[in-house]
């Protein structure tokens, strides 16, 4: 094959060309060095979803020169996902990125000394005097050559010569950037990042009577990212957002700070979600819990609930069958306008307070929600009852043949309060199911449930017993 000499000269002679001009890019932005840190902050977004997520918006005032240059975009978080970050500019010059590197490699004594492996250390000693020595390894420990001795510890203090070069105070974004004419401009950066979260609490006091109550909720922030935002607006998104994630995830100090009882935040919907937006700003310090007021509300009407619920296999085998099931005890409300209420209610957990005979406030059991719009009901199980007794038994059970099966249960309710209750036993008899004899009414509640509303008078006791056949 024949070589043309004077091309192969013209095609090196331009790749020299392409190396020269990116050397002087690369030269050029050494020499024109923009750092940026959190005082240049002018204005800060932070919406935080549920879970482990935040999108942060930042607005930064920086003076720019002119040309090519290097940019260090200081003070953000550890857990920054940096190939979501979006950068634009407004004012006397506009920004254009050419690279970016996202330097956290942060500096520790152990990150330093890993960077003076082979390199000779000096130890100043008590009495002023110094002792040199050659740092071999880090693996597990440092490993020192001293008077040509090897030796794992060594007295007096470390002394180094200069920090290694790749090391930083706080994790860094380090842009090489251009503008065409330089000048003051507003620096506009979106990213995602890791370690923020927030959920609902919520405070149920119920009055003397039981029927009536108050409602508190509470909203607490925790950030974890490695950043602090101070004077941030903070949003809240409640929903099920969906992600992906790699294979394997990477899954303190904390400071609680209390607001004030007035509703701080503006719910809306965002499409298919439910944010909250508060209505001043806030600091979102790094390694601490806030907790914020999200609204009140006064009035609920609330209704008791007593609630016996079988298991499934009771309807499955044969002979003697004794259960002795506690009965739970729960609260329900409507979520509605009309019920002093009537707002998309985030998921967190609630607690209900009622009232001793002296006034004093006391805890009466907890439960958690699911995202709960409005007009929905609201239904919390606080715990078992203390006075009602329930004791079931099969008296009968017959195998039909090989898919069909009859029992008969007697269920017996002692109530020994003060007061008449009813209490609602659920049956999941699964299959398809007829009810051949019952001694109180039933109803059906799904195609595999039936329900039976027993009332029990005070200090009293009420026998319930059916006949139900099941194909399976």
């Amino acid at each position: 094959m024949n070589v043309n000499p004077m091309k192969t000269q013209g095609i090196l002679l331009f790749a020299g060309i392409l190396l020269l001009v990116g050397a002087l890019a690369v030269s050029a932005a050494e020499d024109q060095f923009v750092a940026s840190a959190e005082g240049d902050r002018v204005q800060t977004d932070v919406t935080v979803y549920n879970r482990d997520l935040a999108l942060v918006r930042e607005i930064r005032k920086v003076t720019l020169p002119a040309g090519d240059f290097s940019f260090e975009f200081r003070d953000v978080p550890s857990r920054i996902n940096p190939v979501t970050l979006l950068v634009s500019s407004s004012g006397d010059s506009e920004l254009e990125l050419y690279e970016q590197n996202y330097e956290f490699d942060l500096m520790s004594p152990d990150k330093i000394l890993q960077k003076y492996v082979g390199r000779e250390l000096v130890w100043i000693q008590e009495d002023g005097s110094r002792l040199n020595g050659t740092l071999l390894g880090m693996s597990n420990g440092p490993v020192y050559r001293v008077n040509e001795e090897i030796v794992f510890e060594m007295p007096g203090r470390l002394a180094l010569p200069e920090l290694p070069d790749n090391l930083r105070a706080r994790p860094t974004l380090v842009w090489l950037a251009h503008t065409s004419s330089g000048g003051s401009s507003e620096v506009e950066t979106s990213y995602l990042t890791g370690g923020f979260s927030w959920h609902a609490d919520y405070v149920l006091q119920l009055d003397e009577e039981g029927e009536k109550a108050g409602l508190q909720a509470w909203v607490t922030v925790e950030n974890r990212t490695g950043a602090s935002y101070r004077d941030a607006n903070l949003l809240l998104v409640a929903g099920d957002l969906n992600q992906v994630r790699p294979a394997m995830e990477k899954r303190m100090v904390m400071v609680a700070d209390m607001a004030g009882a007035a509703p701080s935040f503006q719910e809306e919907t965002l499409y298919d979600y439910h944010m909250y937006t508060m209505q001043r700003p806030t600091d979102l310090l790094d390694n601490q819990i806030k907790q914020i007021s999200l609204f009140d509300a006064t009035g609920l009407k609330v209704t008791k609930h007593y609630k016996l619920r079988a298991q499934p296999h009771f309807f499955r085998g044969h002979g003697r069958l004794l259960d002795n099931s506690k009965v739970s005890v729960s609260y329900s409300f409507e979520n509605t306008e009309d019920n002093k209420l009537g707002m998309a209610l985030p998921a967190g957990v609630f607690r209900v307070y009622g009232r001793s005979a002296s006034g004093s406030r006391q805890l009466l059991g907890e439960d958690r929600i699911d995202h709960t719009p409005k007009k929905e009901t609201v239904d919390l199980t606080v715990g078992k009852a203390f006075d009602i007794v329930a004791e079931r038994v099969r008296t009968n059970s017959e195998k039909l043949a090989d898919n069909l099966h009859r029992t008969t249960f007697e269920i017996t309710i002692r109530n020994h309060r003060e007061n008449d209750v009813v209490v609602e036993v659920t049956e999941p008899v699964g299959g398809y199911w007829e009810v051949i004899a019952e001694s109180l009414p039933h109803r059906k509640v799904s195609a595999n449930e039936l329900a039976f509303d027993v009332p029990v008078s005070a200090d009293g006791e009420t026998v319930l017993t059916y006949t139900v056949q099941v194909k399976y």
